[in-house]
């Protein structure tokens, strides 16, 4: 295994040579201070099973091969099958030599409380007696009986997904979807809770269980200002400012962005500086990476991909190339998360690789035919 466990800016860089002359110019990007393909490995759908527990495993060997250095996870994920089977996955690969952790960008999340293997047959009872009662979670704390943000909690997750993982190091680390606390608090109440959330962070960065973290979100950056889930990026930037000064290390957004979720590149919705702009447009400003997941809407937009964007895509094989195609030839973003469980799908998927994403102009050309 490698001396090092966790990717570097050297190692990343390094994953990117692998593939001088065999991938197109745009597909590496900058995620932070890392290099990372613009199509990342996505671990959210499937049953809780063995058999795709496994396709999971064959499935990242697969896309290490083809020009995908970042994967995308979550502990709640498949009740952590994901997450277990991707340490798997990995620990196999780096004994065999394939590859070194300094190449691989790892991401998770934390704040579903999470099952282990499949859900228990009381979910209520399951919570309280292994969360509540054991005082990991306050109940106070506890959000819709299922999400928590608390550093007591946090450090119970982080712990249990390097485990899954076999690592020493997450190198980025989602609070994921806070915005369910959002809805049911005032403003100020809410952003103390990323504020205490965000400072035992940065002392899980300074101890390097995490590298970075990022706030992992389905509907606050796509959100109006007016709606009781939306989050301002700005207020983020600032809770993480106040934790850690100007060397904080909140490092990334993640959003949902597809052909027909396209709000967090057309919606005007956040402030930054007294300027409206997109919620890419914002993090860019703000010094923050961005990775989108659901390119292909679970699956949606293979059958009904609109017409009108397809038609400035004909060179493309299918409607899964052309989704993951718009996707990730959006200016600011890092990488687009696709959902891959089987070998033959990451193969298609990163057949992109050896593309250049469309330009500006031609990605706004589409809007025009």
């Amino acid at each position: 295994m490698s001396k090092l466990n966790r990717a570097t800016p050297e190692g990343t860089a390094s994953y990117r040579d692998r593939f001088q002359g065999k991938s197109a110019t745009g597909h590496f990007r900058a995620l932070g201070r890392f290099t990372v393909g613009s199509i990342g490995m996505g671990t959210y759908l499937g049953l809780h099973e063995d058999s795709v527990d496994a396709g999971y495993e064959r499935t990242l060997a697969e896309a290490l091969r083809h020009a995908c250095n970042h994967v995308d996870t979550a502990i709640n994920y498949r009740c952590m099958r994901s997450e277990k089977a991707i340490g798997r996955a990995l620990a196999a690969l780096f004994d065999a030599g394939a590859f070194s952790r300094e190449e691989i960008v790892l991401s998770t999340k934390g704040g579903y409380i999470p099952f282990d293997g499949e859900p228990p047959p009381n979910i209520r009872a399951f919570i309280r007696a292994a969360y509540i009662e054991t005082g990991i979670v306050d109940e106070d704390c506890l959000v819709g009986g299922c999400h928590s943000m608390t550093p007591r909690f946090l450090e119970k997750q982080i712990t249990r997904s390097l485990e899954n993982l076999r690592l020493e190091t997450i190198d980025l680390y989602y609070l994921h979807n806070p915005e369910v606390h959002r809805a049911v608090l005032p403003k100020p109440h809410f952003l103390d809770r990323i504020r205490r959330a965000f400072a035992f962070l940065e002392e899980e960065a300074a101890r390097g269980r995490i590298g970075c973290y990022g706030v992992s979100s389905w509907e606050a950056f796509r959100a109006e200002p007016s709606s009781p889930v939306y989050i301002s990026i700005q207020d983020l930037v600032n809770a993480a400012r106040e934790a850690a000064g100007g060397e904080h290390r909140f490092a990334a957004i993640q959003l949902p962005f597809n052909a027909a979720m396209m709000e967090a590149f057309a919606l005007t919705a956040q402030e930054v500086g007294g300027e409206s702009l997109s919620a890419i447009d914002a993090a860019s400003r703000l010094g923050l990476a961005v990775t989108t997941s659901v390119p292909l809407l679970q699956g949606r937009l293979l059958k009904r991909f609109p017409g009108f964007l397809a038609a400035g895509m004909r060179d493309l094989a299918s409607n899964a190339e052309r989704a993951i195609q718009f996707a990730r030839s959006v200016p600011g973003v890092s990488s687009v998360i696709v959902g891959m469980s089987r070998d033959l799908h990451a193969v298609e998927n990163l057949s992109l690789a050896r593309r250049s994403p469309l330009t500006e102009e031609e990605l706004f050309r589409l809007f025009e035919e």
